[in-house]
């Protein structure tokens, strides 16, 4: 009985994780093409493209993060079987999203030049760069649109549904991106076909995830109720969402610093640190996939009435992810040189992007269990520890150090990568802890205790 039981519960852990997973495949494939078509235009485009690109999404990412607290309370509503609870925060997290989206477009485009005067980039690549990003920030209210839809339906369960969309936008943004830079029965654009491509793509995303919010069986959003503010609906996702936004702001904050200071390591190990990056993100597809699991089954046993059931499915979920991204380690490992080798011939650029690639082989367990049990723990609202564990482990831990190694000792960039394994060694047993002592279930509150407070 109990295996029955458990090779149902691993069933409904991978049909929603494999969809998110293949979201994060082509996601990966369109990005790769696409840098690549404007590599031909040489190293200032493909600078003030990547830089462009990094900055506003990463500015993005802090206000998506609404996204998470909807997704949360969306998985306990559908769980406890609250449909209108559920459309109430479905609409309001939109709204949220066209708000935010709306300010960050406006200051975002305004400020654009003195951002990449921040960032020190040469005049060439930050005159390019800051027009390429204002381009991108002026999508940004469909860009946030796209992503709290995408992250409510994750939060029903309906991840298959999520990949479409996704999907189906990524692959008008590489067609319209090919076409735009290479002047394709468009005329060409050069680099700046790379943003109009993805930012008309976020456009399109942004209405068919509102198409799809509609028409599903299980919202069908009034949109009369959507530009009705509702203050305690707001303020149920502002309580859930701060601490999220908040984590992002630290991750990818630490994301550019750690990005500048590694700058510094010479060309041909930078280099070899990007390839390395690119090889290592392919294990963070099933981490992702599966942290999207923990955090909706979580949330909608949680709204069922049924913690313990919810705690199972987080254990499951974590056990299943670390034996997935060990295996990845071992291949990383095994394959290092082969797999540096498919991006580059330079034979110096292949060796340090090897040896960074099997140092990070040893940190795909913890890695695993970070996505996972931090997806728990949003899932089940506590989204203050997973904020808590980012800042120590990336600002206090990970930055400070690489500082000293890196920029004032002038250690070679292996020193990076290893303190990069103590980061994620550090989250994961903090977060192991908090989720063991159970002490997330003292985050779970009602609607109307969240109203009250």
């Amino acid at each position: 009985m109990i295996v029955n039981v458990n090779k149902y519960m691993r069933r409904k852990i991978l049909k929603l994780a494999w969809p998110v997973v293949l979201e994060m495949f082509w996601i990966m494939v369109v990005n790769v093409s696409v840098t690549a078509m404007v590599g031909t235009f040489g190293a200032v485009a493909l600078a003030a493209v990547g830089l462009s690109a990094m900055v506003q999404f990463s500015s993005a990412m802090v206000f998506a993060a609404a996204g998470t607290g909807a997704a949360s309370i969306v998985a306990r509503e559908s769980g406890a079987g609250n449909w209108e609870d559920v459309r109430l925060v479905a609409g309001q997290a939109v709204l949220l999203g066209l708000v935010l989206g709306s300010l960050l477009a406006i200051s975002g485009y305004f400020i654009a030049p003195a951002l990449f005067i921040l960032t020190g980039a040469e005049p060439e690549v930050a005159g390019l760069g800051s027009a390429l990003l204002k381009i991108g920030f002026i999508f940004t209210p469909f860009f946030l649109v796209f992503s709290i839809g995408n992250a409510v339906l994750r939060g029903l369960g309906q991840t298959k549904t999520a990949f479409y969309i996704s999907s189906a936008s990524n692959t008008f943004a590489l067609l319209l991106s090919f076409m735009l830079i290479n002047g394709y029965l468009l005329p060409g654009i050069g680099p700046y076909g790379a943003a109009w491509g993805t930012g008309v793509s976020q456009l399109i995303g942004g209405i068919a995830v509102l198409v799809v919010l509609s028409f599903n069986g299980k919202i069908k959003l009034n949109w009369h109720k959507v530009f009705s503010i509702r203050a305690a609906v707001l303020k149920r996702i502002v309580a859930i969402s701060v601490p999220a936004g908040l984590e992002q702001l630290a991750l990818q904050g630490g994301r550019v610093a750690y990005t500048f200071m590694l700058a510094k390591a010479g060309a041909i190990q930078f280099a070899a640190h990007q390839i390395a990056v690119q090889v290592e993100s392919i294990s963070f597809m099933p981490g992702f996939g599966f942290s999207v699991a923990a955090m909706t089954l979580v949330g909608q046993y949680i709204g069922k009435g049924l913690p313990h059931r919810s705690a199972q499915y987080a254990w499951l979920t974590n056990k299943i992810a670390i034996l997935s991204m060990t295996a990845m380690g071992v291949v990383f490992f095994l394959f290092a040189e082969r797999l540096t080798a498919l991006f580059i011939s330079d034979t110096d650029v292949i060796y340090w992007g090897s040896m960074l690639v099997m140092i990070a082989a040893f940190e795909q367990p913890t890695i695993a269990i970070t996505y996972v049990l931090g997806g728990a723990l949003r899932g089940a609202g506590d989204t203050k520890w997973p904020m808590y564990v980012t800042i120590t482990g990336v600002w206090l831990f990970r930055m400070p150090l690489i500082y000293l190694f890196v920029v004032v000792w002038n250690y070679d960039l292996t020193a990076a990568w290893y303190i990069t394994v103590g980061d994620f060694f550090l989250r994961s047993i903090i977060l192991w802890w908090r989720f063991a002592s159970n002490k997330w279930q003292d985050s779970v509150k009602t609607k109307s205790e969240l109203i009250s407070n």
